[in-house]
């Protein structure tokens, strides 16, 4: 490559610049609009340098222009800033700013010779020995720490590493000749240098301290990452011993689908059992405060957490004679949201022990009143929980108090005491509405598929039978009905097996 740089060409452009790298930090004293100027100026003349105005340099020189016309801006930039003046094309970091300051401490060895030097430390001038110190004991690693920062642009640190070479070279002369003639300087600097050897001892340490840290919570992290592998190995293993599996996506959806729905069915005068009721009032409330897991999850999973959203209302029957009878609705989604977070699916059926806060509330808000408790799940609900619900202690128990109603999201199956007449009045409010024709061809197709293959898997029914939601259902009876199995294979997903 031909280099062809019009030396007179780049003089003019870096003309201001190399007057205000000479001005130093004397420049914030210019006014306010004449420092605009200068930006303005400074900043045309580097864009014009970069658009080739002045033809191709060697490397070295191309560096040393573009640093020239950096510092300057820095310079400036920084004078902005000293000054608190409203410069509103702020372009440098406050660890740039402290490059430069710092380096420019030690200008003042460019006007010193090195007898003036020697001079100032004969008599023991503080703020040359002060400057000594530091050279000696941090000025050293702080510049190597900068040149290698990525974070500090390159132009910044070509600056400080030339200007702090031609100082360095300066300062060893005179403190070799130094040494020599002053014992006194002799056992200071020998001092200086036992503190910087005792400061990489302890920075070595610091960073020895700090990598075993770093080690032992990746390790920490590691096993973490392991144990959720074995969790949610272990929960696909329930899928093939023919739990569910569902992801935060549906659970977000049957959610949304079941609020919605109660919300809809909530309106104005409702039929219900040859009686007319009245919706006195209605209020939405969630369980479930997602943010607190904004720190874990992208934007997109956090809102496709189930929150547990609910509604209360309170029905009164509408009659002008005789007492009103009262109930109060309490309609809920159920999912564990703490699992969604984590793993991205939940596979286990709702047990006791997740539907006893909810009765136990439910028995100490009633005030008098009968409820009418409604828990919808997206993976449904444990074999005991039915049992439970259904059993003759629940029958006394509660039902004076409360009557429930569990819904399985997925297959539509309603869970009601025999003896609760609330929750049989009452159960149209909370029961999904399943389109039975186009559940019967769906269930048709699939049971085609599995005549021909002996197995449908959740992804080929989607593609030819339609609604994957509807065929999830048609998955679970066909397992109910006629005993076939629902099983979860990797890189496949559920699949219908026969018998």
């Amino acid at each position: 490559m031909l280099y062809e740089g019009d030396i007179e060409c780049i003089e003019k452009l870096l003309k201001t610049a190399k007057r205000i790298v000479k001005k130093g930090f004397s420049i914030g004293r210019e006014p306010f609009e004449k420092r605009v100027q200068l930006w303005n100026e400074t900043k045309e003349n580097f864009d014009r340098y970069e658009d080739g105005e002045c033809g191709k340099f060697l490397e070295d020189l191309d560096m040393h222009y573009r640093s020239t016309f950096d510092i300057a801006l820095l310079i400036l930039d920084r004078s902005f800033k000293i000054n608190n003046e409203d410069f509103q094309r702020r372009e440098y970091t406050d660890e740039e700013f402290e490059v430069y300051e710092r380096i420019e401490k030690y200008n003042v060895f460019e006007i010193m010779s090195k007898n003036d030097i020697k001079k100032k430390v004969i008599v023991k001038d503080k703020n040359i020995l002060n400057l000594f110190e530091e050279y000696y004991v941090h000025m050293d690693q702080w510049v190597e720490e900068i040149i290698e920062n990525p974070d500090i642009r390159i132009t910044v640190r070509y600056y400080l590493k030339k200007k702090w070479g031609s100082y360095k070279e300066k300062l060893n002369e005179a403190i070799n000749e130094l040494i020599s003639e002053l014992d006194w300087f002799r056992k200071l600097v020998r001092g200086w240098q036992e503190e910087a050897e005792a400061r990489a001892e302890e920075m070595t340490g610091e960073l020895k301290d700090g990598l075993e840290k770093k080690q032992y919570e990746l390790e920490e992290k590691e096993q973490e990452l392991q144990s959720i592998i074995e969790e949610i190995k272990g929960m696909k293993e329930k899928v093939d011993r023919g739990s569910r599996l569902v992801d935060m996506g549906e659970a977000k959806f049957y959610e949304n689908n079941f609020i919605g729905r109660i919300k809809n069915k909530l309106q104005g005068e409702m039929d219900v059992s040859g009686k007319k009721f009245l919706v006195e009032s209605i209020k939405y409330y969630k369980d479930v405060d997602i943010l607190k897991y904004a720190e874990d999850l992208a934007d997109r999973d956090i809102r496709n957490l189930p929150e547990n959203k609910y509604i209360i209302a309170r029905l009164v029957e509408k009659k002008i004679l005789g007492k009103k009878q009262e109930i109060l609705l309490k309609a809920m989604f159920c999912g564990r949201t703490e699992k969604f977070a984590k793993y991205g699916i939940d596979t286990d059926p709702l047990e006791l022990s997740d539907i006893n806060p909810y009765l136990s509330e439910a028995m100490d808000t009633a005030d008098n009143k009968k409820m009418l408790l409604c828990i919808a799940s997206p993976t449904g609900f444990a074999k005991e929980v039915e049992e439970r619900i259904n059993g003759e202690e629940f029958h006394k128990n509660f039902l004076s108090i409360v009557s429930v109603c569990l819904v399985d999201m997925e297959t539509g199956k309603l869970i009601i005491n025999p003896y609760d007449q609330i929750a049989k009045n009452f159960k149209k409010i909370c029961m999904l509405e399943i389109d039975k024709e186009k559940e019967a061809k769906t269930k048709k197709c699939v049971e085609n598929m599995l005549i021909e293959k002996g197995h449908v898997s959740l992804i080929d029914a989607a593609r030819i039978c339609g609604d994957k939601k509807f065929i999830k259902k048609v998955f679970y009876d066909l397992e109910s009905e006629r005993g076939c199995r629902v099983r979860y294979i990797k890189d496949i997903g559920l699949v219908l097996v026969g018998r």
